[in-house]
């Protein structure tokens, strides 16, 4: 009676662990379907692959990178610099073919300095302008939240396994390691039980 006692924690933790190994593998198999009764099994996964890469999509579109964010995030003073002085070396390239090359050594430093001035005068205007434009284009469109469910949709199941296991590694082997020990504290009070009755 006695060791069937001591072993009673010790099995549960086993069940724990094992129902909660099981839970986690049916996430992402059976791949194709399994009939088995008339039921057929499919993990969820493989089942709800394009529910799950929509609600991906939408949330990171909606709260995770909101289209406002994403754009502010681009437009700084550094990225208009940038693109600032792209500009201003793209047309003076261009200014460079149509005039003579003597003028352009004696012209090119001015150029480019009214350019640049011209450029930075405006660049934010165009900036927020662009941004404005594109930030409907994108809310309406809800092209990140389709780009995102495009691509996971993309991926085939194997891929997207490995990737929600890099992602969720550590918290899974976690839900397994609490499946033994919620097992073993339901053992235990099962020993309780007994040992009182």
């Amino acid at each position: 009676m006695r060791w069937e006692l001591i072993s009673l924690p010790i099995v549960a933790a086993i069940i724990g662990w094992g129902t909660n190994v099981i839970a986690i593998r049916m996430l992402f198999w059976p791949r194709e379907p399994i009939r088995i009764l008339g039921l057929e099994l499919l993990g969820v996964l493989p089942r709800r692959k394009g529910d799950i890469a929509q609600s991906i999509g939408e949330v990171l579109e909606d709260d995770i990178l909101p289209v406002d964010d994403l754009i502010a995030a681009v437009n700084t003073e550094d990225t208009r610099a940038q693109v600032a002085e792209l500009i201003t070396d793209n047309l003076t390239a261009k200014i460079q073919r149509f005039l003579p090359r003597f003028i352009m050594e004696q012209a090119e430093d001015k150029i480019r300095y009214h350019l640049r001035d011209l450029l930075d005068s405006e660049i934010e205007s165009l900036f927020d302008q662009l941004g404005h434009s594109l930030s409907h284009d994108l809310q309406s469109k809800r092209l990140l939240g389709k780009l995102v469910e495009d691509k996971i949709n993309s991926f085939d199941l194997i891929h997207l396994e490995k990737l929600v296991l890099k992602v969720t590694k550590n918290e899974l082997r976690y839900i397994e390691f609490f499946g033994a020990v919620l097992g073993f504290i339901i053992g235990l009070v099962q020993v309780a039980l007994v040992a009182v009755l």
